[in-house]
């Protein structure tokens, strides 16, 4: 087994976040991979994406909201994410801990 040095480990971890350098996949793959993005302002998720895509398109996420490929909003107090809307059991998991459901 492989075991990573402080240095390594904070790579692999901006990497992961496509935070390493811009990434040249879909929004919808990035919200994806990405398992949301939360936000405290509605146009932070542009920015977290326009940050970690090479050609991000703000249209893109637009049009995804507008045609509810992505949840805006997940009712947790003082939050709002952009998830997957095929992410199903977040909104169940949300509803058992009383959180809300996602408006998808």
């Amino acid at each position: 087994m492989t075991v990573l040095d402080t240095r390594a480990l904070g790579r692999a971890t901006l990497a992961r976040q496509l935070l390493l350098e811009p990434a040249d996949i879909p929004v919808l793959d990035a919200v994806g991979h990405l398992c949301g993005l939360q936000a405290q302002e509605p146009q932070e998720p542009f920015v977290g994406l326009w940050s970690r895509l090479r050609a991000f398109d703000p249209a893109a996420l637009s049009d995804l909201l507008t045609g509810r490929s992505v949840a805006d909003r997940l009712g947790f107090p003082g939050s709002s994410w952009v998830v997957r809307g095929d992410v199903g059991w977040l909104a169940r998991v949300g509803a058992a801990a009383g959180v809300g459901v996602p408006r998808v």
